[in-house]
């Protein structure tokens, strides 16, 4: 765990991730600033995408979040975070997929509504189909993303759902998460336990530090 270094900033969802994988398996894995930048020849050296977080344990290089999350799962002590049964598990890794491929896109285009006004309303009609997506594959017995127990579904939503409260003032992002109930009610417990106000504590300050304010 020693050799273990996470380079990214704090207000990223993708970053917020592996933090998350890693605090929810009992372990504290400091975030990192590069030196020199992402841009940098000894960054592109170990990823030449240019993005972040990067994972670097001893001589290995990772990028992708998703893909540090379930190495992290895979090699460090602590509860499994993909559930045992197969069902579950896939649900763990549709949610991921869905919220990867439906949400995400769409909240960037939310960071960029004060430059880019008329792709607000799109992105909004967007994120409000990528939720009903997820929630459409949860259950009424679901407590976390997936079952009763924090998976790696939990890691990947979690810094994603902080942006909903974030623009909700401005955007009104807050009636989407609303309109999906099961979500809403995962949202709510997330929130408020440990594991996850600290990531919005987090979260918050970067914004804050990003935005002057």
């Amino acid at each position: 765990m020693m050799t273990m270094h996470l380079y990214g900033g704090a207000l990223s969802p993708f970053v917020q991730r592996p933090l998350l994988v890693a605090r929810a398996k009992g372990h504290e894995l400091p975030l990192e600033g590069f030196e020199g930048g992402i841009k940098s020849d000894a960054y592109l050296a170990l990823s030449p995408m240019a993005k972040m977080p990067l994972l670097v344990d001893g001589d290995f290089a990772l990028p992708e979040s998703q893909v540090i999350a379930e190495y992290l799962d895979a090699v460090l002590t602590g509860p499994k975070l993909l559930p045992a049964d197969a069902q579950d598990a896939a649900r763990v890794r549709l949610i991921v997929r869905l919220a990867d491929l439906n949400v995400v896109p769409h909240l960037g285009a939310l960071f960029r509504g004060r430059d880019n006004p008329e792709g607000v309303a799109p992105a909004m009609a967007g994120l409000s189909e990528g939720l009903g997506f997820i929630e459409h594959f949860r259950t009424d017995t679901d407590v976390f993303a997936v079952g009763t127990a924090f998976s790696l579904a939990d890691a990947a939503l979690i810094p994603l759902f902080f942006f909903f409260d974030a623009f909700d003032r401005r955007m009104g992002t807050g009636a989407l998460v609303a309109a999906t109930p099961r979500l809403a009610g995962w949202w709510a417990h997330a929130r408020a336990s440990d594991i996850g106000a600290r990531t919005v504590a987090e979260q918050a300050a970067g914004m804050k530090a990003m935005t002057g304010r």
